[in-house]
């Protein structure tokens, strides 16, 4: 639960280090205050947030209050769970030197002059103060997880697995914030498997910059038997190492195959995520398999895995339905010149096809 609303010095409050949204690669360093405000000038579109503030001002009247806690405890110091934009975009409109530090845009200075020309100042910001991260989880998870201000992938799986990280269950987590099981369980074994690669020595950037391919490809039949992983029902908590030892290789495969390899100009298999499908067609074939490898083609590797045999049969089995229903519509104009034509023409058809699949016309 909240504790109170009070205006808070800027001095006081400090981006969040443990933002979700951070890159994990991110080092300590990287995660100091200076660096932080740093990451987020070159990383964020502030200057939307700065021509807003600039015209309006930051109150709760035109914006959020900031929700934050302290810490420490008792060192009059906060940090801002939510809202770390809004406060990085404060700090660099009331403070000109981090904004000739940064080297910032002439707008940056225009905006500041605007504000204060307007009476805005941005000495303190209006915050919600909470009593402990804890208090704030069910609502960060909500309103990013399942709510209106839904975060990237890499930042969901990110979060979910530092609330089991906590010792909760995915029972606990997914009531917590809202959610289902699946999609919890989901992010959380997609977290499990990219801390894995992580560990085993893999390139993170790649995988951090496209998570949502690499948590859509952890859910299809053939990614899952090719990396060996257990059905996600066997799993109540953070799965640990979810690629078997002996699949470890395959996991760089993998990894490969879906991202491409900068220094050995590989590109990736897929050329839009829609092949998902295929890509999981094609590793449920050992042959297939073999091919893609090979040669990064993955139209001929799905060939070769039998792909497009069931699309194949359900157009066939509606053909022959409204041929049915044709044939029963038809007799009343056995006679008609036109429907003969066509009827010919399917004719000339199905024995063609005949041919082609070496059906005995009888």
């Amino acid at each position: 639960m909240a504790d109170d609303y009070k205006e808070i010095d800027l001095s006081k409050l400090r981006l969040d280090p443990e933002n979700p949204r951070l890159r994990r690669d991110l080092s300590e360093e990287d995660r100091e205050p200076d660096q932080l405000l740093r990451h987020f000038a070159r990383t964020y579109n502030l200057i939307e947030l700065a021509r807003s503030m600039a015209d309006k001002g930051f109150s709760p009247k035109h914006a959020e209050a900031l929700l934050v806690v302290e810490e420490p405890p008792g060192s009059d110091t906060f940090a801002v769970i939510e809202g770390n934009r809004r406060l990085a975009t404060m700090i660099l409109l009331a403070d000109a030197d981090r904004r000739k530090e940064l080297a910032l845009s002439a707008e940056w200075d225009e905006l500041s002059a605007a504000a204060a020309a307007k009476g805005y100042s941005f000495d303190r910001a209006p915050a919600i103060v909470y009593g402990s991260r804890e208090d704030l989880s069910e609502y960060l998870g909500f309103r990013h997880i399942t709510g209106p201000a839904q975060w990237r992938p890499e930042a969901k799986a990110r979060f979910i697995a530092r609330l089991l990280q906590d010792g909760r269950t995915v029972d606990d987590v997914w009531r917590r914030i809202g959610s289902k099981p699946r999609p919890v369980k989901r992010f959380a074994e997609a977290h499990a498997v990219y801390e894995q690669a992580l560990e085993v020595g893999l390139d993170g950037e790649p995988i951090e910059a496209a998570f949502g391919v690499f948590y859509n490809a952890l859910d299809t039949q053939g990614v899952r038997s090719y990396l060996g992983l257990s059905p996600q029902r066997d799993f109540t908590g953070l799965p640990s190492a979810p690629v078997p030892a002996d699949r470890v290789d395959k996991l760089r495969e993998f990894i490969n195959l879906l991202y491409g390899e900068k220094d050995e100009e590989l590109p990736s298999v897929l050329r839009e995520s829609r092949e998902l499908k295929d890509f999981s067609e094609v590793l449920l074939n050992n042959e297939a398999t073999k091919l893609l490898i090979e040669t990064r083609d993955l139209k001929r590797a799905y060939r070769v895995a039998g792909g497009g045999k069931t699309e194949l049969l359900v157009l066939l089995k509606d053909s022959l339905s409204r041929l049915v229903e044709a044939n029963g519509q038809a007799y009343e104009f056995k006679g008609d010149e036109e429907v003969k034509a066509n009827v010919k023409r399917l004719v000339d058809l199905v024995r063609d096809m005949a041919s082609r699949y070496e059906v005995e016309d009888e």
